[in-house]
């Protein structure tokens, strides 16, 4: 059975229905794309054709009419040299972009609004609500923000001209074309970041085809129109990535003095417990998961750092985005929502009891 790509494609393009409005408003776009024109892109071009059986006739349209974008080149940045000296990190700057009142309020009213589909998504993947909701807060703050470039253009300018990364994003490019031949969708039609990840969760075209879900049973996949969808979808890929349900992400650890060099491991679970503990680590809670676990920093520039193990649910959140910043940013967001959540329930109750 196919599975439709979205209910109505107009969800993708903003305003307006037409596929050509889309090359007349993509954010600075390049006019004459000269892509058809390059060996490296006719070689990937044939190589859709021989292995996936791609119309040629549509392959060349829609990279010909794919536009570089520039800013994308810029927001993707090159490699930092070896020899550069490193950012200043600061975990509390980072944080303070998402754990804000606002944000934790609009969670808990997300999850009043969506809690049959929270509650089904946990029930069937053993991801908890809150989680789920991590995610869509930190990616999208629950899609007020998706994304307004064409994914093409991000892809194809990343792919052919971008300073890093290139087969990762040619591979996506592959995968985007695929996704749109399967689904019966143009993929000029299809909107979301510079670097081409779409919907309310920020899926990449890869881990569209792989996890995305139709969880409300609609036969249309759509993660920027459809709660129900993007709620199962980050649920499923959480699941597929290791999550185990009922265990912490993460538990905060002091350190011995002077021992951080050697403890430290950022994304790596490198670590036994019991080896930890008998270098003289600290956990917070006796209650910890079997097998490795990372120890991560959270720097605060002129104040002692926080650390705290990450064990596999730790892991499977930084699958999402590989950074441990990112990670403990998502679930402390969660961890908030979930507070405020169950203050709003309270509040109710006791407003239904009366004096």
């Amino acid at each position: 059975m196919r599975i439709s790509f979205l209910r109505n494609a107009a969800a993708w393009l903003g305003a307006g229905t037409a596929f050509v409005s889309l090359a007349l408003s993509a954010p600075c776009a390049v006019a004459g794309s000269e892509y058809l024109s390059r060996p490296d892109v006719r070689s990937f071009i044939e190589a859709m054709q021989t292995e996936h059986a791609l119309d040629l006739a549509e392959l060349e349209r829609v990279l010909g009419e794919a536009r570089h974008q520039p800013t994308v080149v810029r927001l993707i940045g090159p490699e930092r040299p070896k020899t550069s000296t490193p950012p200043v990190r600061s975990y509390p700057r980072y944080r303070a972009k998402f754990l804000t009142n606002l944000r934790i309020a609009a969670g808990a009213r997300y999850w009043d609004r969506h809690e049959e589909y929270l509650r089904r998504a946990e029930a069937e993947f053993g991801v908890p609500a809150e989680v789920i909701l991590g995610i869509l807060g930190v990616e999208t703050a629950f899609g007020q923000n998706t994304g307004s470039f064409r994914v093409v253009d991000s892809l194809a300018t990343i792919a052919f001209d971008g300073p890093r990364r290139q087969e990762y994003f040619r591979d996506e490019l592959k995968e985007l074309l695929l996704l749109a031949r399967d689904l019966n969708i143009d993929p000029l039609a299809i909107k979301g970041s510079y670097a081409g990840a779409m919907g309310l969760p920020q899926f990449m075209p890869s881990s569209y085809r792989r996890y995305a879900v139709d969880f409300d049973q609609d036969q249309a996949i759509d993660l920027i129109g459809s709660p129900a969808d993007a709620i199962g979808s980050v649920a499923s890929y959480l699941k597929a990535y290791g999550w185990n349900e009922g265990e912490p992400a993460t538990v905060t650890v002091k350190l011995p003095a002077g021992s951080e060099a050697d403890l430290v491991t950022g994304l790596e679970r490198a670590h036994d417990v019991a080896e930890l503990q008998g270098r003289g680590v600290k956990f917070s809670s006796s209650k910890l998961p079997e097998g490795l676990c990372s120890v991560v920093e959270l720097p605060a520039p002129g104040k002692p750092s926080k650390y705290v193990a990450g064990f596999g649910n730790f892991e499977a959140v930084t699958r999402y985005n590989r950074s441990t910043f990112y990670a403990t940013a998502v679930l402390e967001l969660a961890d908030a929502i979930r507070v405020a959540r169950t203050r709003q329930m309270t509040a109710r109750a006791e407003t239904k009891s009366g004096p």
